[in-house]
């Protein structure tokens, strides 16, 4: 076990140096191409001095920071995220381990699934129109309908993908379907599940940035297009895709901690 245990933080180590070393190379290209001007954009420094002020004293035209505009965003994810897994994974779970209740509703899900989530933007908007400020719940609207399938559709993987020798044995102990179902399919549906709700975020995240370009409160996407608008901006708008990366990155990177801490199994 010790050694498994160290090829495999080996391996991680090696992992790790090689995503340093594609990054720096990234940003030399970025440098290079800027200072050559084939990219009409600030190099990598310009723009993290002006990272470093949105950080430190904010925007001086919106007087917030970036901080302040990514939890805006990042607010609405995690309300439209949590709404999207309330009810995917049950779904997943009944249509997976329900031939009736897959057959019900898989032509609905086949269908509305490759719509892209802001083509949803329109009949949200007519959905919440009643309601006060409509367009928050729009951009909610919309982050739920890019987290859910993803977690439906892994969900539903992952409860077919059930070795049938555990449920067999399950129920040659004796186990109700109900145990069944909770002790033996939802385990083993787990690692599809996290993996969907990862996938399912950073989907979430993307779509709430393209949601804010339509309006609502003040969030990160609403300055990029606001600093846009503005003209001459440039250096303020990659601060702003930064911050966007970054928090994508640590979304990524939380959701494999937290698989590492489940399944710790699935990274040896």
């Amino acid at each position: 076990m010790g050694h498994l245990l160290n090829g495999a933080e080996k391996k991680q180590n090696h992992h790790i140096v090689i995503r340093f070393l594609s990054l720096g190379l990234f940003l030399v290209a970025w440098h290079l191409a800027a200072r050559a001007g084939w990219l009409q954009l600030p190099t990598p420094l310009e723009t993290l001095k002006v990272l470093i002020r949105l950080i430190v004293s904010g925007d001086p035209y919106y007087r917030r920071t970036v901080q302040e505009l990514t939890l805006s965003s990042l607010q609405v994810v995690m309300e439209g995220a949590l709404a999207g897994c309330i009810l995917a994974i049950p779904l997943g779970l009944a249509m997976g381990w329900w031939r009736s209740a897959e057959a019900a509703l898989n032509t609905l899900i086949e269908i509305f699934r490759p719509i892209p989530p802001l083509a949803w933007i329109p009949v949200a908007y007519l959905l919440f129109a009643a309601l006060p400020s409509p367009t928050i719940y729009v951009q909610i609207f919309v982050v739920f309908v890019g987290v859910f399938f993803p977690v439906l559709v892994n969900t539903v993987a992952g409860v077919k993908g059930v070795q049938p020798v555990h449920l067999d044995a399950a129920r040659t102990c004796g186990a109700k379907p109900v145990e069944i179902i909770f002790k033996v399919v939802v385990p083993s549906a787990l690692p599809l599940v996290v993996t969907g709700i990862r996938v399912g975020l950073g989907v979430g995240w993307m779509c709430i940035v393209a949601a804010e370009f339509v309006g609502g409160r003040m969030g990160i996407g609403y300055y990029i297009w606001s600093a846009y608008n503005l003209g001459g901006r440039n250096a303020e708008i990659l601060s702003g895709i930064v911050a966007i990366g970054a928090v994508g990155y640590i979304l990524n990177q939380g959701m494999l901690w937290l698989e590492r801490r489940l399944m710790p199994w699935r990274f040896l």
